[in-house]
């Protein structure tokens, strides 16, 4: 069983304007399903596979959900992550990462 970082799901639990959300929801997209070292602006953005693909469905979970959290913190520090769940869909696991807008605008 492989997480499958493509297929990330994320939601909003807050309301707030149509615009930011989205804003958001493409930012934290973004970041989520880019491999660390594949952005040529910034190549310690997002998410290093050799520590997710290929290992136990425990430890890529592990894996999965604190690098989750600290690229969200330092690339879309509105967010913040107020659960991680995964969906199991053709042998893959889905990660289904929910944020609460909190308003930082660092």
């Amino acid at each position: 069983m492989a997480i499958s970082i493509n297929d990330v799901e994320i939601e909003l639990d807050s309301e707030v304007d149509a615009d930011l959300r989205r804003e958001l929801l493409e930012n934290a997209s973004t970041i989520l399903t880019t491999l660390r070292g594949t952005s040529p602006l910034d190549r310690g953005m997002g998410l290093r596979g050799m520590d997710i693909v290929g290992r136990n469905m425990y430890a890529a979970r592990g894996a999965y959900m604190v690098q989750a959290i600290e690229q969200l913190e330092i690339y879309e520090p509105r967010l913040a992550v107020t659960q991680i769940e995964f969906d199991v869909k053709d042998s893959k696991m889905i990660p289904k990462v929910v944020c609460t807008y909190n308003g930082n605008h660092n």
